[in-house]
């Protein structure tokens, strides 16, 4: 609680500060786009900037992730029908040997 009284004081000194300074400047003529509104402005521009760029690595990665689930489920799909392949031989030798044997 302590902190949080510290971090609104420090906070609230920043911005007045800002509002001087925007003040100085709109009273000198060079602008009067500096104050602690379009301050806040900008910072929630770039927090949503940030989120954008955020959701679109996540679509990334879990688009690459889909594709390599896809590979790994073919290459797993190709190595068992290969196996089934070379083994249908043996398979029909033995069910002939049982045939002849049973």
């Amino acid at each position: 609680m302590k902190l949080n009284k510290k971090l609104g004081k420090l906070v609230e000194t920043a911005m007045g500060g800002i509002d001087t300074l925007g003040f100085q400047l709109d009273s000198m003529g060079i602008t009067s786009r500096v104050n602690r509104h379009t301050l806040i402005a900008f910072v929630m521009a770039e927090q949503k900037r940030a989120e954008g760029e955020l959701d679109s690595l996540k679509a990334r990665i879990g688009s690459n992730k889909f594709k390599i689930e896809k590979t790994i489920a073919g290459v797993e799909a190709t190595v068992q029908n290969t196996i089934n392949t070379v083994l249908t031989p043996a398979r029909n030798t033995v069910k002939t040997v049982r045939g002849f044997i049973g």
